[in-house]
């Protein structure tokens, strides 16, 4: 409990005083298990050369998706590979994500794993883990899973999209 000390508080106080923030593509760590750059990284803003740094909102709703992703990441026990998580309303919007998107908010990461996409699927599904949406795509071997500020208000919908 000790070496999370540090970054718990970092977590508290910027969820109620708002970090005013912003990160920047880089290896740092933002939770245990995630970076920076796993969070900002997109091939479409690369590729277009548009930016994808967030506001100071969506960074510390990033931190805490991460955080709520380390929860994932234990559960697991593997290794998770990020495809994509915040996403700015630009690049957003030329990927073809809803307007709403959750990813615009850094509250959405879609992911793969080593293991069996099924096995994670049915894991996830059936946990106590907390999210509002996991959805499965067995074309792509990928998740999208998504959370709320508000626990209480998350629905765990789970369901597998063709």
């Amino acid at each position: 409990m000790k070496k999370y000390r540090g970054v718990l508080v970092a977590l508290i106080l910027c969820l109620f005083t708002g970090c005013g923030a912003t990160i920047r593509m880089s290896n740092k760590k933002i939770s245990r298990y995630f970076t920076a750059r796993e969070a900002l990284y997109s091939a479409t803003a690369k590729r277009y050369n548009m930016s994808n740094i967030p506001l100071s909102k969506a960074t510390d709703n990033i931190y805490y998706c991460a955080w709520r992703m380390d929860k994932v990441r234990r559960f697991l026990g593997t290794p998770i590979h990020v495809n994509s998580w915040y996403r700015s309303p630009r690049v957003n919007r030329k990927v073809g994500g809803v307007s709403h998107s959750y990813h615009v908010q850094g509250l959405a990461v879609d992911f793969y794993t080593k293991k069996n996409p099924k096995y994670v699927y049915n894991k996830l599904r059936r946990s106590r883990l907390s999210f509002d949406q996991l959805i499965y795509y067995p074309r792509q071997k990928r998740f999208h899973i998504s959370f709320r500020r508000n626990i209480r208000q998350e629905r765990r919908q789970a369901f597998v999209k063709y």
